[in-house]
């Protein structure tokens, strides 16, 4: 067994030297004071250091799918002058929920586990229920699993009593031909992303000049660059769904389109086309665009 007697006094030094955390920030909706994740990992920090000691987390793995999983995490807690360490693992759920999406939910996680493993490891009291404890789960009711198919009722046995012959059956006459109904032709096409953001406002009076190459993301998704004209002058936006994409492709030659579009600290991104189908659409393929020509 490695000997870790120097690591043990210096962690008791920090328990002793935190003992307790001060709330800093407020709920605003139940309107409760709590203390954040921000602020216990920082007193944390500063408690093990003053001891002569380091934590750090050390690696972390994702089981599930984008409808939620398990987050694992190892910690390492080492001693500085001597090199002692001890090594912790710990498991956290990871649900996404309404305008909270799987990577949002998986940031939240690591950030949680990290604030609840540093409180464990020095035994920081709690002066008040966290903000997870006081938040409103009343309406919340777990998923219940489909109930097994109704076994059919057993058929009553015949009786050896005898039976009339069954009266011949009706030719049934065959029925009349539906005519095809004409739907009226809707007078815009209209292409959204699967997942767009919710400040996002329609442009309208948007030309399409380019459709750059699309390069993947760290994220996995693909980032297309799209040269839009606003009011005479051109601008670059973002676009990360395929179809959007390709219905800005087609829209590609003059036409004048309305863009759905988010404009944050990074530029635009657009989320979703609508053209009128009247007009007569020319398929482009994708012009190459010189990275320096896009300014993200």
């Amino acid at each position: 067994m490695t000997d870790t007697k120097n690591l043990a006094s210096a962690l008791l030094a920090a328990q002793k030297a935190l003992p307790s955390v001060g709330k800093d920030a407020k709920n605003s909706f139940h309107h409760y004071a709590y203390v954040s994740a921000e602020a216990m990992i920082g007193a944390c920090r500063e408690a093990l250091h003053g001891a002569g000691l380091t934590a750090r987390r050390a690696g972390w793995k994702f089981d599930g799918s984008p409808e939620g999983g398990i987050v694992y995490s190892t910690f390492v807690v080492t001693h500085g002058s001597t090199g002692e360490s001890i090594t912790d693992e710990i498991a956290w759920v990871c649900v996404p929920e309404k305008g909270r999406p799987i990577d949002k939910s998986l940031a939240g996680c690591l950030t949680s586990s990290l604030n609840y493993w540093l409180r464990d490891l020095l035994l920081v009291p709690r002066e008040d229920e966290s903000e997870m404890d006081r938040r409103d789960d009343r309406t919340y009711e777990p998923r219940k699993a489909a109930p097994a198919p109704a076994r059919p009722a057993p058929r009553p046995a015949q009786q050896d009593a005898p039976q009339a012959a069954p009266a011949p059956k009706a030719t049934p006459t065959p029925p009349k031909a539906k005519e095809p109904a004409t739907a009226a032709p809707s007078a815009f096409g209209e292409v959204m992303a699967s997942r767009p953001a919710k400040d996002c406002t329609w442009r309208d009076g948007l030309v399409v000049k380019r459709v750059g190459q699309g390069k993947p993301t760290a994220k996995g998704s693909m980032r297309y660059p799209i040269l839009l004209e606003v009011g005479g002058s051109e601008q670059w936006a973002s676009c990360f769904d395929d179809r959007v994409m390709q219905a800005a492709q087609d829209a590609m030659g003059g036409q004048t389109v309305a863009g759905f579009i988010q404009e944050g600290a990074y530029g635009l991104t657009l989320y979703g086309i609508r053209t009128t189908l009247e007009s007569t659409q020319q398929q482009a393929a994708p012009v190459a665009v010189e990275a320096d020509e896009i300014p993200f």
